[in-house]
C-alpha cells in the first residue's frame, strides 16, 4: 500500500483541527507531526516554521470571511466587514489569538484591507486616515475577540474594593450587562466617526 503524501494544506488543516481540540498552546510543529504520524522534518518542510504555520492558519480563518453581498453604502460596508471578521475569528477556538499573533499579508488579509480602505475613501477619508482607521478596526476586533474567548466564569464578579470608587462601581455593573457584540458595534462606529471627522 502506497503511503499518502501530505502537502501544506494537510498540515494546516490538521493544525486547525488540533487548535479546536486542545487550544493554541498545544499547537506546535512537533505536536502536529505526532498527530499526523509524521516525522517533524516532514511537517517543517511543508510550513517552514511555527510562525509560518500560524500565518497559514490565520489565512484560512480570514478566508472564511465572506466579502459577498456587501452593502453599496460605504459606512454599512465597513461595519459589515468588521462584524464578519469578528464572527470568522469566533468560529475557531482561540481564533483571536491566532490572528493577533501573526503578520499575515496573504491574499485574504489584503482583500479585507482593500475593501475597508476603499470604503473609507468613499466616505471622503484621505489615504493616511483610511489606512489608520482600517488598522484600528482590525485591532479593535482582535482585542474584543481575544477577551471574549478567554475562559472565564459566565458572569465576572465586580472586583473587591470597587465600591470605594462611586463612578467606577456604577460602570462596572453596567459593563456586566454589556455584550461583546454591542462593544464591537460601538467601537466600529466610533472609529468610523473619528475617521470621517478627521478629514473634514
Amino acid at each position: 500500500m502506497v503511503k499518502k503524501r501530505h502537502n501544506r494544506d494537510d498540515v494546516v488543516r490538521e493544525a486547525l483541527a488540533m487548535l479546536e481540540d486542545v487550544g493554541i498552546e498545544a499547537v506546535t510543529l512537533r505536536g502536529v507531526a505526532k498527530r499526523m504520524g509524521l516525522h517533524l522534518n516532514s511537517v517543517s518542510f511543508q510550513v517552514e516554521s511555527k510562525a509560518r504555520l500560524f500565518e497559514l492558519m490565520a489565512e484560512v480563518i480570514l478566508g472564511e470571511l465572506s466579502l459577498a453581498d456587501l452593502s453599496d453604502n460605504a459606512l454599512e460596508r465597513i461595519t459589515e466587514v468588521a462584524l464578519r471578521l469578528r464572527l470568522a475569528m469566533l468560529s475557531h477556538r482561540d481564533g483571536g489569538r491566532v490572528i493577533s499573533g501573526t503578520h499575515t499579508a496573504d491574499r485574504n488579509a489584503l482583500h479585507i484591507a482593500e475593501v475597508l480602505i476603499t470604503a473609507f475613501q468613499e466616505l471622503g477619508v484621505d489615504e493616511r486616515v483610511a489606512a489608520r482607521a482600517s488598522v484600528a478596526l482590525h485591532c479593535l476586533i482582535i482585542g474584543l475577540v481575544e477577551e471574549e474567548q478567554v475562559i472565564r466564569p459566565k458572569r465576572r464578579a465586580v472586583p473587591d474594593g470597587v465600591d470605594d470608587y462611586h463612578k467606577l462601581a456604577h460602570i462596572s455593573r453596567l459593563l456586566e450587562e454589556d455584550t461583546y457584540g454591542e462593544r464591537a458595534v460601538f467601537g466600529i462606529e466610533a472609529i468610523i466617526n473619528q475617521a470621517v471627522s478627521t478629514t473634514r
